[in-house]
């Protein structure tokens, strides 16, 4: 199993892929912390699973520039692309804020599986990207 993950904290980045690697044996993880090298990545390498931020900088030269809203860009340019690896959305969002949008998000790209509220304090998030990858591939 191939994943990418798309994300400008190199904290969470790190938290993510520790997540994956300790539930899943023989992944294959690679990182990008911008729109365009995230792009680049799933592109040019073909993943079945792309874990990304909502909150991402345009380019990798510009970290300060945190664009909101990205994984909608993301979403949309992978399907013109006609690239379209399962897609789970990991963001740091308050609760109450974003459920709506993430919710639109599933509904509008069907290879966009779901989304998990990341919060560093608490380990459910890790739970729910396993269970996500792990029915996912169920139905493979």
């Amino acid at each position: 199993m191939k994943i990418l993950i798309i994300e400008d904290n190199a904290f969470k980045k790190k938290d993510i892929e520790k997540c994956i690697t300790s539930h899943f044996e023989g992944v294959l993880v690679n990182g990008a912390s911008a729109y365009s090298s995230g792009l680049r990545r799933a592109y040019n390498t073909e993943y079945d699973f792309v874990i990304l931020d909502n909150g991402l900088p345009y380019y990798e030269s510009t970290p300060m520039d945190i664009q909101p809203d990205m994984a909608w860009n993301i979403l949309e340019e992978l399907l013109e692309l006609d690239v379209r690896p399962k897609c789970i959305i990991c963001s740091a969002f308050d609760p109450g804020t974003k459920e709506e949008y993430f919710d639109n998000l599933v509904r509008q790209f069907d290879f966009c599986i779901g989304y998990v509220r990341y919060d560093p304090s608490d380990s459910s998030w890790e739970e729910d990207i396993v269970k996500l990858i792990k029915t996912a591939n169920e139905g493979v």
